[in-house]
């Protein structure tokens, strides 16, 4: 190796360390995407999800998403370079590429629809190329009206169109339920009778009034809703809402969620008339949504302060000024009957709002800050821009896709050895993962190859994939597939091809992708996901695995064909126990491998947030796996759209891994297109909840706007992960808190007395992580913590209660690093 792991650590502690030196004073990153001021004034803006085309011939429609991971039915999305080489949609629905025109115009290049003939035979309705400095325009089947017709109908190539804020539109949908209960809303209503959550239906739009008696809509995570009151939206998110006196929560399942995030933004003008719902938006929603953000980014500097959180107050100052100015104008340009100037001044008031509640977010100098990318780049320099935009961004971690869909981005000798394809073939000719490698490591960024452990096929990208096309029997067979001839996917993860978890050649093979990856590249760890069954529920058909080898080896240890198995029969929790055991079995093969090739990586996987669910479903015991030692980091997905589900479900992982292992919860703001300032509130809520740090899914998916949110908020300071090295993350972070308390007397945060015996703790902490001694050192944080129920002052209850997660948190890392040692 041509770089020690030790010297990059002590490097990254420099760097944290210069960081915490200007906590009184940070500063702030450079914004994502900069670009000279010549190019910024001749290129159109990025569009966000929000603003509308208008078409040559005057035509308008809104765009209800930037860079989706998918459309949802009758969607309109923008699809940037940011999003990878092409959309990658199917070719039932019309896109149009658009390049930069003049006076901040879109020129059409090319334009088709699934609805007509193209005007060239070449071009394709779906996954079309994304220009590097343009965008493509993308709709999709199942809307009413069919926005494919707007796209035949009214663009053409050579036109110019304009892409921005809304000035005035009328959009209505049907209401499909009201205050809904098993008996009236027969869709919401599961097969056992019991109601769905909120007794809300998939696909449906569902009102919730005083009048149902509930306090919240009672509603899960799949889905969006809105507040109104007085016939204006002032309230919009995820699920769960409470349900005002005064108005009504509008709540939208899958497309109809969608719709009201397009269409019912805050401000909008909410009409019921029947069954028909109607949601307006004008000068008027552009000026009340910039107020409220001004008054929430006004609330957040005035808690920051008293709360005496270290921030740049006088950057999100100037924001908030400039909003107030810029909302006076738009105000003022409303009354005058200038309805477009009005927009455009309101919309620039609210993103200097937003901009000033974004300075307010806390960012630790230690903790994990990582993100999932998928290589698309197919040369070294473009890598080198996708890095820029991880760093500015603030990450300290990649999880680099590394082996997915049976192939490996490297040329693999051991995948060569087994007959399977040697590299991924977009990737042949050079090694993306060495330039990823190296790039990162000039960035202080670790790099830890996420594997798709056991997932190796899929039919949206080739079918079975180049392992099981060359070794049909390794695959994990389905209940319903026994018998049947050729290999077939799994009906729960619609398309998906897995190895079974039992074979062992198969768990050979990917060991010794495994061992390549460990012994020839200097990364920082390894990130196993899919390490597990697929979705097996329901048994008797997604049941997993009933391969012939599965078959006879269960029958062998147990004396009974599983396969004859049913819940009732005296054998089938042994069944149930037998696939846990082998992936957990494998988990700790891997373990042992590591600790013999490469003991300092650090070994991670992505896991299912509730353990029961991993159980039941997908035989993922991860906290067994946590109890034998044989991870180091965990990665909880949470898939919830609110801060308060994501706590939740962190909560959960905490209490089960209890002080023994890092954890980084995985959210998906970028995933699923979430607004910045819910991408901004998950890392809060994850971080006040117990987590050590956070996983953001997906980069590739993360918007301009998502970038800059963390750029000037939550990772605006450098930052250390700790499980590269916990005793000095620990150091770091109780260094910037020894140097925040003379503020925090100054802010009236906590009495000088008890700041000087913070202090003298603080220092002894200190001095004993520099001489190695990890039980005094716990012993100096246990006896600091209680001393901060004597803090007093306006903002003290906030202040203890973040430096009291905080000394907790470097506790636990103290006590891990002497596990380790």
């Amino acid at each position: 190796m041509t770089h020690s792991r030790r010297t990059r650590r002590l490097a990254m502690i420099a760097a944290c360390a210069a960081a915490a030196l200007a906590i009184g004073g940070l500063t702030t990153g450079p914004s994502i995407g900069d670009a000279p001021a010549a190019a910024a004034t001749a290129a159109p803006a990025t569009p966000i999800a929000g603003d509308e085309v208008t078409a040559a011939d005057g035509a308008r429609l809104p765009i209800a998403a930037v860079n989706p991971p998918s459309r949802l039915a009758g969607m309109v999305a923008v699809y940037t370079p940011a999003f990878g080489a092409t959309t990658r949609t199917n070719p039932y629905g019309g896109e149009a590429v658009l390049r930069p025109g003049a006076d901040g115009t879109w020129v059409v290049e090319r334009v088709c629809t699934v609805l007509a003939a193209c005007a060239d035979p070449t071009w394709t309705p779906g996954d079309n190329a994304i220009p590097a400095d343009g965008i493509v325009l993308s709709v999709s089947p199942g809307g009413t009206p069919d926005v494919r017709a707007w796209l035949r109908d009214h663009v053409r190539a050579g036109d110019a169109l304009r892409i921005g804020p809304v000035i005035s539109r009328t959009a209505t949908t049907t209401l499909d339920a009201t205050d809904p209960t098993a008996e009236t809303n027969p869709p919401g209503v599961d097969g056992t009778g019991a109601c769905y959550p909120g007794c809300r239906g998939a696909e449906q739009l569902v009102q919730y009034t005083p009048a149902s008696g509930r306090a919240t809509t009672g509603t899960n995570d799949f889905g969006f809703e809105v507040t109104v009151q007085g016939d204006v939206v002032t309230g919009a998110g995820g699920n769960n809402r409470e349900i005002p006196a005064d108005g009504f929560v509008l709540s939208g399942h899958g497309s109809r969620g969608t719709w009201l995030q397009t269409n019912a933004v805050v401000g909008a003008t909410i009409e019921i008339d029947g069954s028909t719902v109607s949601a307006t938006v004008d000068e008027r929603t552009a000026i009340f949504g910039a107020d409220r953000a001004l008054a929430e980014a006004t609330g957040r500097i005035d808690a920051a302060v008293d709360s005496c959180l270290a921030f740049p107050a006088d950057a999100a100052d100037d924001a908030a000024a400039e909003s107030a100015t810029l909302l006076g104008d738009a105000r003022t340009a409303a009354e005058s009957g200038d309805a477009a100037s009005a927009v455009e001044l309101a919309t620039s008031a609210r993103a200097a709002a937003e901009l000033a509640a974004y300075r307010t977010a806390e960012s630790r100098v230690a903790e994990g800050r990582a993100t999932w990318v998928r290589p698309e780049e197919t040369t070294p320099e473009g890598i080198e821009r996708s890095l820029d935009r991880i760093d500015a961004a603030g990450f300290n971690m990649i999880f680099l896709e590394t082996i997915y869909q049976g192939y490996t981005i490297f040329p693999s000798d051991a995948a060569t050895a087994a007959g399977v394809a040697r590299q991924r073939p977009s990737m042949v000719g050079f090694d993306p993962l060495q330039v990823w490698i190296d790039g990162a490591r000039e960035r202080g960024i670790e790099v830890h190859p996420w594997i798709h452990t056991f997932f190796v096929g899929s039919d949206q990208t080739g079918g079975v994939g180049p392992v099981l096309s060359v070794h049909p029997e390794w695959a994990a067979i389905q209940r319903k597939d026994v018998g049947k001839d050729g290999l077939h996917p799994s009906i729960a993860e619609p398309g998906y091809y897995f190895l079974d978890a039992a074979i062992p050649e198969a768990r050979a093979y990917v060991q010794s992708l495994l061992a390549e990856l460990m012994t020839d590249y200097d990364i920082d760890g390894v990130h196993l996901d899919y390490i597990r069954y697929p979705v097996s529920l329901p048994w008797e058909t997604a049941g997993y695995s009933y391969s012939d080898f599965s078959r006879d080896a269960f029958a062998d240890a147990h004396g009974a064909d599983p396969y004859t198995l049913t819940p009732d029969s005296p054998l089938w929790k042994t069944w149930i126990d037998w696939r846990i055991a082998n992936v957990t079995s494998f988990v700790g093969e891997v373990r042992e491998l590591q600790q013999e090739i490469a003991p300092d990586l650090a070994l991670s996987a992505a896991v299912f947030a509730d353990p029961v669910d991993g159980l039941d479903k997908k035989f993922q015991n991860w906290g067994d796996w946590v109890d034998r030692g044989y991870v180091d980091v965990l990665t909880g997905m949470s898939f919830g759209t609110s801060g308060t589900s994501v706590a939740r479900d962190t909560g959960v992982m905490r209490e089960r891994v209890g002080e023994s292992e890092y954890l980084y919860t995985a959210t998906y703001g970028p995933f699923r297109g979430s607004t910045p300032t819910t991408v901004l509130e998950q890392i809060r809520a994850v971080n006040a909840a117990g987590s050590d740090g956070t996983g953001l899914f997906a980069y590739n998916q993360l918007s301009d706007e998502q970038a800059t949110a963390l750029t000037e908020g939550a990772h605006r300071t450098k930052a250390m992960a700790p499980h590269s090295d916990p005793m000095a993350a620990a150091a770091l972070g109780l260094g910037s808190l020894r140097m925040s308390l003379d503020a925090a007397v100054a802010g009236d945060c906590v009495t000088p007395d008890t700041a000087d015996k913070l202090a003298h703790r603080l220092d002894k902490a200190l001095h004993a992580i520099d001489g190695g001694d990890a039980d005094k050192v716990a012993r100096e944080l246990g006896r600091a913590a209680a001393l901060l129920g004597s803090a007093a002052g306006s903002g003290a209850a906030a202040w203890a209660e973040r430096a009291d997660r905080d000394l907790a948190m470097y506790s636990r890392w103290i006590g891990t690093a002497a596990k380790v040692g």
